[in-house]
């Protein structure tokens, strides 16, 4: 594997965020699972991790005095890495049944999202919002490795057509290979941006459940629990000074988002 590191500084992460005094027990710095390819959230931009949740964690942890680095790797082996204890953590992650006893969860998500559901735009038609029900017996494009809420994960009536990107189930849903596919409005607007080809060839036909995007720690790492203790008050910090809000809003305005 070959490693990808950068040290996101406290002035990049949230200008005018000063490092605090540490407690012995707390680690100087971490190195953090990133996911490379689910833009603006995390991805990978010339061997860095990018995205609101990599600003978002580098904040976090900066707030009490902790550098934080990032291991920039496909979702599936970075969540692999973490379950097993050769990372400390990885995100970005929906807090599932089928995963809750393998990790270790922040207090709270970093934030809410919803997955939409997309169709041809000339292969559905207008009907009520579809739910997680109306999947059943159709053939979605997922993409490998990825949680999409208890609900829809839990359900093997639900025909899945597993790929490696978001790109390629879009792709699924054009050739008509896939009826439907589940993606946030942010990461479809940005998506669209990256290849125009697939832009005005959709819409949304419905919804899953919102859900919280986390940060998910090993139970097998040896720092794990003074880790997850920084990181959980370091969002508490940043989000009662307004650094996290401001982070958000940063990046859903680059996204073209609401």
């Amino acid at each position: 594997m070959r490693r990808r590191e950068f040290l996101l500084t406290p002035g990049l992460a949230a200008p005018g965020l000063g490092l605090q005094a540490q407690p012995a027990s707390r680690p100087l710095r971490v190195v953090i699972g990133a996911e490379n390819d689910w833009f603006p959230y995390s991805g990978e931009s010339l061997g860095r991790a990018e995205g609101m949740t990599v600003d978002l964690v580098a904040a976090a942890f900066a707030a009490v005095g902790v550098e934080a680095r990032f291991d920039v790797l496909p979702y599936a082996r970075c969540m692999a890495l973490a379950k097993v204890g050769q990372l400390v953590a990885c995100f970005n992650t929906t807090r599932t049944e089928l995963i809750e006893a393998d990790y270790l969860w922040p207090a709270k998500p970093m934030f809410e999202e919803r997955f939409l559901i997309y169709a041809r735009q000339d292969g559905v038609p207008a009907r009520p919002a579809l739910g997680v029900r109306d999947l059943e017996g159709q053939p979605v494009a997922v993409t490998r490795g990825y949680e999409y809420g208890s609900e829809f994960d839990a359900n093997p009536r639900i025909e899945r057509l597993v790929t490696s990107h978001d790109e390629n189930n879009f792709r699924l849903v054009l050739r008509g290979r896939a009826r439907y596919t589940l993606a946030p409005d942010i990461n479809a607007r940005l998506l669209f941006q990256r290849f125009p080809e697939l832009a005005g060839q959709f819409k949304v036909v419905g919804g899953l459940s919102l859900f919280g995007i986390y940060t998910a720690f090993s139970r097998h790492h040896p720092e794990s629990a003074q880790t997850l203790a920084a990181f959980d008050e370091g969002m508490r910090i940043i989000g009662a000074n307004g650094v996290a809000k401001a982070i958000q809003e940063r990046w859903r305005q680059r996204a073209g988002g609401r």
